[in-house]
């Protein structure tokens, strides 16, 4: 009787794992719920270091001030600041132009992954067109400009995509006492190439505490 009671819990087992396994293979989103479309990394390391970044998370909406470590920005007024949708953004905006497309901010601790990030930026488009990295007036925040026919994937770390004209990406890298900042939003160049100003005038709002 013991053995057959051993047998039956093996048999469950099996099974169970079996589903679970079934369940990640039918469902593309299983293992990447957690993974941002603009990050591409599990949250167990994202998380500690989001707990670095000193982004408010009670906000109010109708404050264009934003402040992450020793920095104030203040943001304009075609910009809507939303509840970051996933715990790796330190903050997220929504363009009134098009409530679709959003301005995400990322921190990664004091590690400076500017050279990274500018040439993952680049490796999103299938044909890159134009590229461009201006410097701001204070003479150390980047600003990036992409633009050409980008890889448009259905979800979060799709080995699929689709190749789409037309597209740009307008990012930033922003120095703070604690390590950079990093700001980046996608979409259809007809939209961002209207937004570049408004974004230059975000990254030059930008008022540096002294520590």
């Amino acid at each position: 009787m013991k053995n057959l009671l051993i047998l039956f819990a093996t048999i469950a087992l099996i099974i169970s794992c079996g589903e679970k396994e079934k369940e990640a293979e039918t469902d593309p989103n299983a293992e990447m719920t957690n993974v941002d479309p603009h990050l591409g990394v599990m949250p167990d390391h994202t998380m500690m270091l989001d707990q670095l970044a000193t982004g408010d998370p009670d906000f109010d909406p109708e404050d264009p001030s934003l402040k992450l470590s020793n920095l104030t920005f203040t943001a304009p007024s075609t910009w809507i600041r939303e509840a970051p949708s996933s715990s790796m953004r330190v903050v997220q905006y929504a363009l009134k132009a098009d409530n679709s497309l959003k301005v995400t901010g990322f921190f990664f601790g004091e590690q400076d992954l500017a050279a990274d990030n500018i040439e993952r930026w680049k490796n999103e488009f299938n044909k890159l067109d134009n590229s461009s990295v201006i410097k701001m007036k204070d003479g150390k925040t980047d600003f990036v400009i992409l633009e050409g026919t980008y890889n448009l994937k259905p979800f979060p770390m799709a080995q699929e995509f689709v190749p789409t004209p037309d597209y740009m990406v307008l990012a930033a890298i922003v120095p703070s006492s604690e390590g950079p900042y990093y700001f980046k939003v996608f979409g259809p160049k007809s939209i961002l190439s209207k937004e570049i100003d408004t974004f230059k005038s975000f990254l030059n709002s930008v008022r540096v505490e002294s520590m």
